[in-house]
């Protein structure tokens, strides 16, 4: 099990150690009200307080106008590491979403306070056909990875309110 060393699909800075991240990251049950574009989330397998491999959720969103729900899997968990791969299989293609949460090397100055905690929050993404349908229309993916990088880089937007407002609160 090892993170993607590729160019992340998308990223945040976050100014706060990696354990505030980590921790909203796998506060799956509170996903609903942190990330916007999350309409809906139940949890159909495995135990949400138990962040890990086997955990199965429907996530609904609106995308391209319509609402639609995908079942996420999680397959991957090193909480040492700070590292978790999902999967998900749509419409004949699967898909896996890696997130890292990368410690920076020196601490940053903020507010010309004194030294703060940084991280980055990456989120690395590939797909592949399953069917020859799919393959056929993999065209349509080229045009809409633009999209698909906007509503992952709210996601990640997101998370970076609710942990920045968790550590001025802290």
């Amino acid at each position: 099990m090892n993170p993607p060393t590729s160019k992340p699909f998308a990223l945040v800075e976050i100014l706060s150690p990696a354990d505030n991240i980590w921790g909203v990251l796998t506060a799956i049950e509170n996903w609903k009200d942190v990330i916007s574009g999350i309409e809906d989330l139940v949890v159909v397998k495995g135990d949400a307080s138990n962040f890990g491999p086997g955990l199965v959720w429907d996530e609904t969103r609106t995308m391209f106008g319509r609402s639609e729900t995908e079942q996420m899997e999680l397959v991957e968990v090193d909480a040492e590491r700070y590292y978790m791969k999902s999967i998900s299989e749509s419409c004949g293609m699967a898909m896996e979403f890696y997130h890292i949460v990368k410690p920076a090397e020196a601490k940053v100055e903020h507010n010309g306070g004194g030294g703060q905690s940084s991280c980055t929050l990456e989120v690395h993404f590939a797909s592949k056909s399953l069917t020859w349908s799919a393959w056929a229309f993999s065209w349509v993916g080229y045009l809409t990875r633009g999209m698909m990088r906007k509503v992952i880089l709210q996601d990640l937007n997101d998370i970076k309110a609710a942990v920045e407002n968790i550590s001025q609160e802290g």
